[in-house]
């Protein structure tokens, strides 16, 4: 057989999407659970070959595996294609077959990756300018046609998949520990990150500790190319505001220095960034601000996943009365218990990560509870007016949420209507 896809998420229906509309050749499924009766439909009208509930050997029939972000290149059932050249992952597929002829901009980092790419993905809406935007950030890159400029969100996990990704522009925000759970220690995390610094033009975030000093581009408050303050930043002689825009806190000056710097290289004009800052909005569940009750600020922070986006957040909404839930994927949770010690004026746990935290904040204002909706008003029973009430959960969502998405708007349906169960 031609092409062997282990795993049938988002990239992987776009790859074999990709084949069978460009007629590169046969195709096998292999996913571990089950598979709908609708996609099995598709395959027998194609004639596509799948298997279910389970990774068998016969993917090793292939001449390229194509394996889901959420395998690791050391699993043992592709391994050794992966040391022969023959399995690799949906960025480098789409490297090689789908993003031909399209300029291409990677985006990664540990936080802020969607914001920056959706920030990018506005300027050059608002240039008029034709182009994709996809990766990790919803659409897969080998959705891409015949755009002339990609812009892509990558994640570590992909990342990881790739051998030869060479992207035009390549960048990383930040780098802080994250994903502990999956990589199989920090170095490897961060030299997956590293491997945009291989770009043809590689921009990075030379204040950010963990980030190896290499050369590129540097953003930085105190020695960089692109030289951030607290208001704005600043290219060559033109300095870019965001007094008077939607983004909100150093963490988005930084995202919007990176965004500004790559739309420059693209050829977008000052005048087109300028407005592009001005008129994009945040998006939802990145520092939210969506309620004033009864005097009460509510933030929805529900991408805050990360111990270093919780304090960040912490650091903009000082003396918030913090929810921090989910499933937790880091091994040390000292740094975030500092933060809340010195940051907040209370703190509600709930999940996964509550018995991680709290033996750690036993000097701190807290509450534990079960759900959702106890969470609310649990803070809504600390809250006096003109506090801040902050989900900024600091772990991922699974534990209780389909996704951050669901956590966030579960939260938001709650804090508006009490009686809406969670």
């Amino acid at each position: 057989m031609d092409f062997a896809l282990i795993g049938f998420g988002v990239s992987n229906r776009s790859v074999l999407r990709f084949i069978i509309e460009k007629k590169l050749g046969n195709v096998f499924i292999s996913e571990k659970n089950a598979l709908s009766d609708s996609d099995k439909k598709f395959f027998i009208e194609n004639g596509v070959e799948f298997e279910e509930y389970g990774n068998t050997k016969k993917v090793l029939d292939a001449k390229l595996i194509i394996y889901s972000p959420s395998v690791r290149p050391d699993d043992p059932i592709v391994k050794d294609a992966v040391d022969e050249g023959r399995a690799i992952g949906e960025i480098e597929f789409a490297w090689r077959y789908v993003l031909d002829g399209s300029r291409i901009v990677a985006i990664t980092g540990s936080n802020g990756k969607t914001t920056t790419v959706s920030l990018i993905d506005h300027i050059l809406k608002t240039a008029h300018i034709d182009h994709f935007t996809g990766g990790n950030i919803g659409t897969a890159a080998s959705d891409r046609r015949n755009e002339n400029i990609s812009i892509l969100e990558i994640s570590s996990f992909q990342l990881m998949g790739t051998k030869n990704f060479l992207p035009d522009i390549g960048a990383v925000l930040n780098i802080s520990p994250n994903h502990l759970d999956w990589h199989l220690n920090l170095k490897e995390y961060v030299d997956a990150k590293m491997k945009l610094s291989g770009s043809k033009n590689f921009i990075y975030n030379s204040d950010s500790n963990l980030i190896p000093k290499v050369h590129g581009i540097k953003v930085s408050k105190s020695n960089g190319d692109v030289l951030v303050d607290e208001k704005g930043f600043k290219i060559g002689q033109t300095y870019f505001s965001i007094e008077g825009s939607k983004l909100f806190g150093i963490h988005n000056i930084y995202n919007a220095a990176f965004a500004a710097f790559t739309s420059k290289l693209l050829g977008i004009p000052d005048e087109k960034i300028i407005e592009g800052l001005k008129t994009f909005s945040p998006l939802e569940h990145r520092q939210e601000i969506f309620a004033v009750l009864d005097g009460i600020t509510y933030v929805n922070d529900s991408k805050s996943t990360t111990s270093e986006s919780t304090l960040k957040a912490l650091d903009d909404f000082k003396g918030s009365i913090v929810i921090i839930c989910g499933r937790p994927k880091e091994k040390d949770y000292s740094t975030l218990a500092d933060g809340l010690r010195k940051k907040s004026k209370a703190v509600i746990i709930m999940g996964e990560i509550a018995p991680f935290i709290e033996p750690l904040i036993q000097d701190v204002k807290y509450s534990k509870v079960t759900s959702m909706k106890e969470a609310v008003f649990a803070a809504q029973k600390e809250a006096k007016i003109g506090d801040v009430v902050l989900l900024s959960p600091a772990a991922t969502s699974f534990d209780m949420f389909k996704d951050y998405q669901d956590r966030g708007k579960t939260f938001k349906r709650i804090v508006l209507d009490g009686n809406i169960n969670a």
